[in-house]
């Protein structure tokens, strides 16, 4: 079951890389994750995420590797240390996994533009959290 969830979210966070952001929001909604319970904390999230990225003031983190560490740093910290609920850690632990995701998919791209900046250049790899 664990592993549908982590699938679900790769596909999700695929389609937000991509920018089809109605799709990753529709997948939510749909419940596309095939009896695995989205929690509100992923929701939240998400939407966090696919707000986060289509803010094109906002889309030059993405090209900013010590940005994504401090921010994974930071979420990680209120996971660990934080008296969390289960809410919180459903949604730090989303933006840890996407942080990993784009991490493993700069890393397959090797270059310095940014994941977004040409989605169809995007590796196939299912490398993720």
């Amino acid at each position: 079951m664990v592993d549908t969830k982590r699938n679900r979210m790769r596909k999700c966070f695929r389609l937000i890389l991509e920018k089809k952001y109605s799709d990753a929001k529709n997948f939510l909604k749909n419940n596309d994750f095939q009896g695995v319970e989205i929690n509100p904390g992923i929701k939240f999230a998400i939407e966090g995420i696919i707000d986060f990225l289509s803010d094109e003031s906002k889309g030059k983190h993405l090209k900013d590797i010590e940005y994504l560490k401090e921010l994974y740093r930071s979420f990680k910290h209120m996971i660990l240390f934080v008296g969390s609920d289960d809410f919180d850690k459903e949604y730090f632990w989303t933006w840890i996994s996407f942080l990993n995701f784009l991490r493993r998919q700069l890393k397959l791209k090797s270059n310095t533009k940014g994941i977004i900046d040409d989605p169809s250049e995007e590796p196939k790899s299912d490398e993720a959290t």
